[in-house]
């Protein structure tokens, strides 16, 4: 009986495994916490057990980048969330599966199938839909004559309402500016242009800002600019719920928020206003997430199962319920008491039938940029007419560009003829990574040869000084050597190589050889020009001053008779500090609300937005840089002032020498070499500077703070453009390199080299 149980139990565990191993595993990426996938993929799967969905979970902050570096080295996933405005360079890279034929049936029952179109086909499914729209404190409305149940309507409402508000003396302002977040200010502005019938997109699907209904979109938004509080998003919310701002338009993330940290604000919401034009009507921006299926998926019609389940409206429920950030894209869903219940939530359902989606276009991250610079520069007031036509240059410019690198792509990859069929060859990544681990392998060769030929100088016996013989001191570098070549060298050759090539991130196979134009270029681009030039500034600005405090103090503490291990402690902890954790305390520190403006008040001196001004936002960093980065040059100075012979100064005090005689004769040239080291290691470190630019401020405002590496990260990760990012690197590298055969040179001289 025991036998026949326990064959029983082994046929029963063999087929579970030989089921298990038959089952379809798709990874699927999305941006969502594991507590609202976790229990969908559950269901889907207890519905479909031959298919089994792998969750990973992805940052808003370099989600993107992950997804195109996998997809470059072909490791993307089956099944993927998108932003929406990703789309259109995936679509027209070929790099999405076409799902026309099994979703086009539910396309009246879904928002949004504009992103995941590409000339007439399907390459994708809408999830969840997003809008914004006009906030307004009631109070505020209420103590400036105007009745909080009627709320601006039209442009020129919307003007009267936000300058009667707006009172800078006593921190009130009247409407709220995005600045400095690049990818916000066109789904504050384009909504103007919309309303007003407008379009930045001609019939032939070229870009343009021009036309009378464009400009007096602008117009508008240069009138409300003096009436407004320029912050980022999170920081105009948290003015909008302390009072001090009386409009903003926002989504309905805030809504929670205000119920937490603001549960008495009396707020109203309200369509976004509309021109007074008899054909003015509302509207604003319509986003959000979409379901995708790449071409390496391994089973299409498993993805697809999985995205119309994710998709139903009782699936997609129960983020909306907890973060009301988006809402579901099935139709079926807005019938809910949850929204119907809700004034509030029923107007965004109300805005989002006028809610316009940006243009699909495989170019459209870079003409986002062209926009919001444009945006941006009317916002700070320049004036209209050159900032549109210098933004209509850089769209024939990016035209013209773009049509030159796809008619030479499509050139380089035809065959000679035309008649016979092309020869047999390797694919071309073949032969540049055998280039690249040859000359890794030669390199590698002659650093193994020198550390030969040195241990056989020096040892005395079979084995060296140490003890250990030459193989053995070899194995116990080997991993140092390995991590070198793989982490280092490789990519500091693969990189140079690709400086002197137009790589497509997307398509690797298409790569090719365009020699020193990529160099070249950047004598022409007046974004790298000016990432140089804030480089240059940020470097002189902070380098010095670096060096003198740390100095300063690190003298100060040499003479204390107690407490010496407490001070450096204390000046060395922001050093081991993550700079990101860093930069967010900041954040806040030069917020409206913050700290610095706290202080400023307390002085009668009138508030400032420090890290969208754009005289005050570099100097803010540079402020913060040299806080967090003092105590690690300071505690590099302690050491060399402990190095030096007591002998010296006794010897000083007996002359009579005074305390500067003794710090200018004894201490500064005993130090001299520190002094250069640290000037010269600082001054490489802030050539880098990035995590500071990238946390707050991404380069703005008007590219104020866009430094060398902040370009180079832009242009590679978000442009994909990385050969031409690869020729900033080495750029920089040439700056670098020459400062380290400067500081060479200076420490030889005085070791007497």
């Amino acid at each position: 009986m025991n036998l026949k149980k326990a064959l029983v139990l082994f046929f029963l565990f063999f087929l579970g495994f030989i089921q298990s191993s038959s089952a379809v595993e798709l990874r699927f990426w999305n941006f969502w916490n594991s507590k609202f996938i976790l229990p969908v993929i559950s269901a889907f799967e207890a519905e479909n057990p031959g298919i089994k969905i792998i969750n990973e979970q992805l940052n808003w902050g370099n989600g993107l980048d992950k997804i195109v570096v996998a997809l470059a080295n072909h490791q993307a996933p089956d099944i993927c969330e998108l932003g929406s405005t990703w789309s259109g360079k995936f679509m027209a890279g070929d790099s999405l599966l076409d799902l026309t034929d099994d979703l086009k049936p539910l396309v009246p029952d879904y928002m949004m199938w504009e992103p995941v179109t590409w000339k007439g086909r399907l390459y994708g499914m809408p999830w969840l839909v997003g809008t914004r729209v006009l906030f307004y404190n009631r109070a505020l409305l209420r103590s400036c004559g105007f009745d909080p149940d009627k709320p601006p309507e039209t442009w020129s409402q919307f003007l009267e309402v936000a300058g009667k508000i707006y009172n800078p003396k006593k921190g009130i302002y009247g409407f709220g500016i995005n600045a400095g977040e690049g990818n916000i200010l066109y789904k504050k502005f384009l909504p103007f242009v919309w309303g007003n019938n407008g379009t930045i997109m001609r019939d032939d699907q070229t870009w343009t800002f021009k036309g009378p209904k464009v400009e007096e979109a602008f117009e508008f938004y240069r009138k409300l600019a003096p009436f407004g509080l320029k912050e980022k998003q999170d920081l105009l919310d948290e003015a909008f719920m302390k009072g001090k701002l009386g409009l903003e338009i926002s989504g309905s993330w805030t809504f929670p928020t205000i119920l937490k940290e603001a549960p008495d604000l009396d707020f109203g919401v309200a369509l976004i206003p509309r021109p007074e034009n008899p054909q003015g009507h509302t509207a604003s921006f319509l986003g959000g997430e979409i379901l995708v299926a790449f071409r390496s998926c391994k089973d299409k019609q498993a993805a697809v199962k999985f995205i119309k389940f994710l998709t139903r409206a009782e699936n997609t429920f129960p983020i909306t319920k907890e973060t009301l950030v988006s809402f579901p894209a099935d139709k079926i869903a807005f019938s809910d008491p949850f929204f119907t219940a809700n004034p509030k939530l029923s107007l965004f359902i109300k805005q989002m039938e006028t809610g316009v989606h940006p243009p699909v276009d495989p170019l459209w991250v870079e003409m986002e940029s062209i926009i919001n610079d444009a945006v941006e520069k009317i916002t700070y007031g320049e004036e209209i007419k050159p900032v549109l036509e210098s933004a209509e240059k850089a769209f024939e410019e990016l035209k013209a560009q773009n049509q030159k690198r796809n008619r030479e792509r499509k050139n380089s990859s035809q065959p000679k003829s035309v008649t016979e069929p092309p020869p047999f060859s390797l694919p071309t990544w073949i032969p540049l990574i055998i280039s690249v681990l040859a000359i890794g392998v030669i390199v590698n060769a002659i650093f193994s040869f020198m550390i030969l030929s040195e241990t056989k100088r020096n040892r005395t016996s079979q084995k060296t000084q140490t003890g250990l013989k030459t193989w053995e001191i070899l194995v116990c570098m080997f991993p140092w050597i390995a991590t070198f070549f793989v982490f280092w060298l490789y990519p500091l050759i693969f990189s140079f190589l690709l400086s002197f090539c137009d790589y497509d991130v997307l398509h690797p196979e298409n790569w090719r050889f365009v020699g020193f134009e990529n160099f070249s270029r950047l004598l022409y681009d007046p974004k790298f020009s000016q990432s140089f030039g804030n480089t240059i500034f940020f470097v002189i600005g902070t380098t010095p001053v670096i060096t003198v405090l740390a100095l300063a103090l690190a003298l100060l503490i040499n003479e204390l008779k107690s407490y010496e291990q407490l001070f450096r402690s204390a000046f060395f902890l922001p050093s081991i500090i993550s700079i990101v954790v860093i930069s967010t305390i900041f954040k806040y520190f030069y917020s409206p609300q913050g700290s610095l403006n706290y202080i400023f008040a307390l002085f009668g001196l009138p508030e400032k937005s420090w890290l969208v001004d754009p005289a005050f936002a570099m100097p803010a960093i540079m402020i913060m840089d040299i806080w967090s980065s003092i105590g690690y040059y300071l505690v590099l100075f302690l050491a060399a002032l402990k190095a030096i012979p007591v002998q010296y100064f006794e010897a000083a005090k007996v002359d009579g020498a005074s305390y500067f005689q003794t710090f200018r004769h004894i201490t500064i040239p005993h130090i001299k070499p520190m002094i250069l080291f640290v000037l010269v290691i600082n001054t490489i470190r802030a050539w880098q500077v990035f995590p500071e630019i990238f946390t707050l401020t991404k380069g703005g405002p008007l590219g104020t703070t866009d430094t060398i590496v902040h370009r180079l990260y832009e242009t590679a990760f978000r442009f994909h453009e990385m050969g031409y990012a690869s020729a900033m690197a080495y750029v920089l590298f040439a700056v670098i390199f020459a400062l380290s055969w400067f500081q060479i040179k200076l420490l030889g001289k005085e070791r007497g080299g």
